[in-house]
């Protein structure tokens, strides 16, 4: 049984209580039908958002913006529009080595929806 398991952002956004039960089966965690509803909130890009502003009030000193520019929107594919056409090259020169399906989970989750 493999132990590692790849969780993309955009497949939990896409569905979080999919992608939540999913994490919980892997890890054998039995989770009460009533504590589902908490959990789907602990798990939205604002949730997030509030959590590293109460864990690390500090965050702003890492990244400009602090929390709200770190856990931004969470879109797939945004990342293309602030690279530079030879960081876009370079990025595609190496995805390139990768195995297809691989590739495909790391630019859009396992659904691929970019």
């Amino acid at each position: 049984m493999p132990n590692i398991l790849f969780v993309h952002f955009g497949d939990l956004k896409a569905d979080p209580d999919s992608e939540m039960r999913r994490i919980a089966a892997f890890c054998e965690i039995e989770v009460d039908e009533r504590a589902w509803p908490a959990i789907m909130a602990s798990v939205g890009l604002d949730a997030m958002r509030e959590e590293a502003r109460r864990a690390d009030p500090g965050i702003g000193l890492a990244f400009d913006g602090g929390a709200d520019r770190f856990f931004y929107k969470g879109d797939n594919g945004r990342w293309r529009s602030v690279l530079t056409d030879d960081d876009l090259a370079q990025y595609d020169a190496a995805a390139a080595t990768l195995d297809p399906a691989l590739r495909q989970w790391l630019e859009g989750g396992r659904d691929d929806r970019s």
